[in-house]
């Protein structure tokens, strides 16, 4: 099985993604499993992995949506807010979906440079094991 183990799914919206600069206009539009999919076959590519683009729980729920409706979307890496008092119950409510297979946070646009060492983070990455999901680190070299 041919897996392509990246690809982000977005209605470009140019605020909600505003790391798209003029440098990457060809990013500047929608990008949605029916512009995939016939690639993906063409390809002899069995399948991918949704990723998130914006760190947001709506986000979440947009990648688990298209991957419901989308066969070929063989899983998600979505956004959970996991510095939020209430994480556990976040990651409960998001791990019911079995497509949901890790979570990611861009770490290279906190301004903390130890926003990883915080103890609230610590605590939600710490809880990722124990309902199945993976952490998918996102920083600059």
């Amino acid at each position: 099985m041919v897996i392509d183990s990246h690809q982000h799914f977005w209605k470009y919206d140019p605020v909600k993604y505003g790391w798209i600069d003029d440098s990457m206009k060809v990013l500047q539009q929608d990008f949605l499993p029916s512009n995939l999919g016939p690639i993906l076959k063409s390809n002899m590519v069995d399948g991918c992995v949704a990723v998130q683009a914006d760190q947001s729980e709506e986000e979440t729920e947009f990648l688990l949506q298209l991957a419901g409706e989308n066969e070929f979307i063989k899983g998600a890496v979505g956004w959970v807010d996991l510095r939020a008092d209430d994480v556990d119950k976040k990651l409960a409510h998001f791990s019911q979906d079995k497509k949901l297979k890790g979570v990611r946070h861009i770490v290279q646009e906190e301004p903390d440079p130890e926003f990883m060492l915080r103890k609230d983070f610590q605590n939600g990455i710490g809880l990722l094991a124990q309902f199945g999901l993976t952490y998918d680190i996102l920083v600059y070299p």
